[in-house]
């Protein structure tokens, strides 16, 4: 009698295994039929646009304009690049392009300034961050992915291009000429200030800026800097690693600095601290709307980890996901969201951004001069750090 039951309970199990691979197998399969349909749909419009159309038009460009819709339906920041875009988006880490000078992104479908790059014409035209770039050339940028724009707004040295932006608050466009130059970024600038304390600006992350903050870094202790101001306003990012790279200089070995969390649980990938810090006296960080990614990684990595930074600015960006470039066979790419950031303490960058300890807006419609005596955010984090080494 228990032969029987045990086999009856066995014969259950299996039959259980059964359907359930059944199941799982009846699933792909609806799966696919679903693709396929979807894929039958997307030939007969082409067939239809090739038969139809008002002009021949090759194949290969119906295929890349449904790509390139297709990756712009996802997010701000995914995109199909032809090749030339391909090997174009490879300038940006390298620290020199000819154009205006500014970081774009796409923010509910509208081109918009991430931030101006300090000394080029954009930053000297006054143009700023969360300005939304109407037109280009008389041309409106409804439809351009970022990088379409940023191909337009580059160009010869000495050449001009005229955008017309739409400023919050504002009601009407204004236009702006530009004349194009030669755009060299220096990652990092360091001071001496007065009491002993030291100033440090990261424009944006390449491949070179720890290695060159380290250097200013080292310099720093030689010269027994009690105290730094860290300066991230108006840098958009760049590349992980770099972010990466550069929080190890503060933080302390073995603690995160950031993990990325993809679609599923599973697919996550943290980031601790390899080596002992170089730096480890008071910091203050200076943050705006233009400091976005990268910054905001290293932003999350002091504020979490080192309960004494203080920060001082306004409200970061919130651009917190991760894109991989992913090579097809014909050299064009996509550049797909995979992940988003998360901070130490778990807090998702991505479309939120993160607040300042101090919050200090500058002037409307000002230019104004990093580290002067009308920069009012900076004026406030010397302040706070004079307190805080106890010179204040």
């Amino acid at each position: 009698m228990k032969s029987k039951i045990v086999w009856g309970v066995i014969g259950l199990v299996s039959l259980a295994i059964i359907v359930g691979s059944d199941v799982r197998a009846s699933h792909t399969r609806k799966q696919e039929e679903e693709i396929y349909k979807n894929i039958e749909l997307f030939l007969d419009a082409m067939k239809i646009v090739e038969k139809q159309y008002i002009e021949p038009v090759e194949n290969k460009k119906l295929v890349y304009g449904a790509l390139k819709g297709m990756l712009g339906s996802l997010d701000p920041y995914s995109a199909f690049l032809e090749p030339e875009l391909t090997q174009e988006l490879q300038i940006e880490t390298k620290g020199e392009f000819s154009g205006i000078g500014m970081e774009i992104t796409s923010k509910d479908g509208i081109i918009t300034v991430v931030s101006p790059i300090e000394d080029t014409p954009a930053w000297k035209a006054g143009i700023r961050a969360g300005d939304r770039i109407i037109e280009i050339d008389g041309e409106p940028t409804k439809g351009l992915t970022t990088l379409e724009a940023a191909r337009k707004l580059r160009g010869k040295k000495g050449t001009e291009v005229t955008i017309s932006i739409l400023r919050e608050g504002a009601t009407e466009l204004k236009k702006f000429t530009l004349i194009r130059d030669v755009i060299k970024v220096k990652s990092i600038k360091g001071e001496l200030l007065e009491n002993n304390l030291g100033y440090v600006r990261i424009r944006d992350f390449q491949e070179k800026t720890s290695s060159e903050l380290e250097r200013v870094l080292e310099d720093f202790n030689k010269k027994n800097i009690k105290g730094l101001i860290l300066d991230l306003r108006n840098n958009p990012g760049g590349l992980l690693s770099s972010a990466i790279e550069v929080s190890e200089l503060f933080v302390s070995k073995g603690k995160l600095i950031v993990y990325i969390q993809g679609r599923e649980e599973k697919n996550r990938t943290t980031f601790n601290s390899r080596k002992s810090p170089l730096w480890v006296n008071p910091v203050v960080l200076l943050v705006n709307e233009g400091s976005a990614s990268a910054s905001e990684i290293v932003l999350g990595a002091l504020k979490d980890n080192i309960p004494s930074t203080v920060v001082v600015g306004m409200k970061t960006f919130g651009k917190g996901s991760v894109q991989n470039l992913i090579p097809l066979s014909d050299g064009s790419s996509l550049k797909l969201t995979t992940a988003h950031y998360y901070t130490p303490s778990g807090i998702c960058i991505e479309g939120k951004g993160i607040e300042p300890d101090i919050s200090i807006q500058l002037p409307e419609d000002t230019t104004i001069i990093p580290i002067g005596k009308d920069d009012i955010q900076f004026q406030k984090a010397l302040e706070v750090l004079k307190k805080t080494v106890g010179n204040g």
